[in-house]
């Protein structure tokens, strides 16, 4: 059993049962902490431990966290352990044992792979007669399409926005095409619905996706620049001419594409709940958060169509945090 098991087994209440699936249970403590408005009082919280890593989850409010060899003693199991009992410097010596014990070659494994990091995305066709929105004649559903985005703050002239005559691909026509390149090579794309007012039945996006590693905008991060802003969608990462993920949870293999960049971090949550993702991605992997204040608008390019492209930059680059216990703060204010 690892010193982690060992300690945590010291901090559960006397009066927690086990049952004979494994799970150590009783009252959460962490249930008002995490929004409910009663105390558990039907032992929903348990730990279950196995030899070298355990997990903590309770059925009432859903607060999960846990700890495995090679993984950092997060701000969510240290909040756990301290609301039961434990002392700050007693968790930071933990701490600094596990990091002397962790195993170096893994580690050094880890940042080679980063290094030397392959990133390689099957070719993919965009839709027929796929062109800049300059290159074409305007019909009336072009003009549908240029009116949105121009309306939204985006310049069609940008060779990033096209544009298609086809009738296929969930009516493409009748949307705009983000190409996804790599190295100037067609990886795939997103065809988002020209207008919020979608059809009975119509997807809002039709997508041909590349493998779940691929990050967009990084033939845009040119070796001049320090700082990447990372979004969860495309139109965002346009806005910020960062990288976005493509949904709201960054996996590893995304972050590691991310890592070899080898630049500053900054990731820009959604202003929803699903935001809360990106920002404990981003503590995990020690990069900066920005919460900008902007009234009404749930992310980026709602901010570029009401303040502009230049008030929306400085406001993400004026509001980045890195310190863990501020970004959660920050997060459960901003992300909801």
């Amino acid at each position: 059993m690892t010193l982690m098991n060992t300690y945590v087994k010291t901090l559960i209440p006397a009066n927690w049962r086990s049952s004979p699936s494994g799970w150590i249970s009783g009252n959460c403590p962490m249930c008002t902490r995490n929004g409910q408005a009663r105390p558990d009082t039907k032992g929903r919280g348990g730990f279950l431990f196995d030899i070298d890593k355990f997990q903590y989850n309770c059925f009432n409010c859903q607060y999960k966290t846990g700890w495995s060899p090679q993984s950092k003693i997060t701000l969510r199991l240290r909040q756990l352990l301290t609301t039961l009992g434990a002392d700050e410097n007693d968790i930071n010596r933990i701490q600094l044992e596990l990091l002397r014990d962790q195993d170096v070659e893994t580690l050094l494994i880890k940042t080679e792979k980063r290094k030397n990091l392959v990133i390689d995305w099957d070719l993919k066709e965009l839709p027929e007669d796929t062109k800049p929105f300059m290159e074409h004649e305007p019909d009336e559903n072009w003009i549908t399409a240029a009116t949105y985005l121009t309306n939204r703050g985006f310049d069609i002239a940008d060779p990033r926005f096209m544009y298609s005559t086809s009738k296929q691909h969930g009516r493409v026509n009748k949307r705009f095409i983000l190409p996804f390149t790599y190295k100037d090579k067609v990886v795939g794309y997103t065809a988002r619905w020209a207008s919020d007012t979608i059809p009975e039945g119509m997807p809002k996006y039709y997508n041909q996706q590349p493998k779940k590693d691929f990050v967009y905008g990084l033939d845009r991060q040119t070796a001049d620049k320090e700082i990447v802003i990372v979004t969860e969608g495309q139109l965002d990462a346009i806005v910020t001419d960062g990288c976005a993920i493509g949904s709201n949870n960054i996996n590893e293999d995304q972050a590691d594409v991310l890592h070899s960049l080898n630049k500053h971090i900054i990731v820009l949550p959604d202003a929803d709940d699903a935001g809360k993702l990106m920002c404990r991605a981003a503590i995990k992997h020690g990069w900066n958060v920005a919460f900008p204040e902007w009234k009404d608008c749930k992310d980026a390019s709602d901010s570029l169509t009401k303040h502009g492209r230049l008030y929306t930059i400085k406001s993400i680059l004026n509001s980045a945090v890195h310190n863990p216990t501020k970004i959660e703060l920050l997060m459960r204010k901003y992300c909801k």
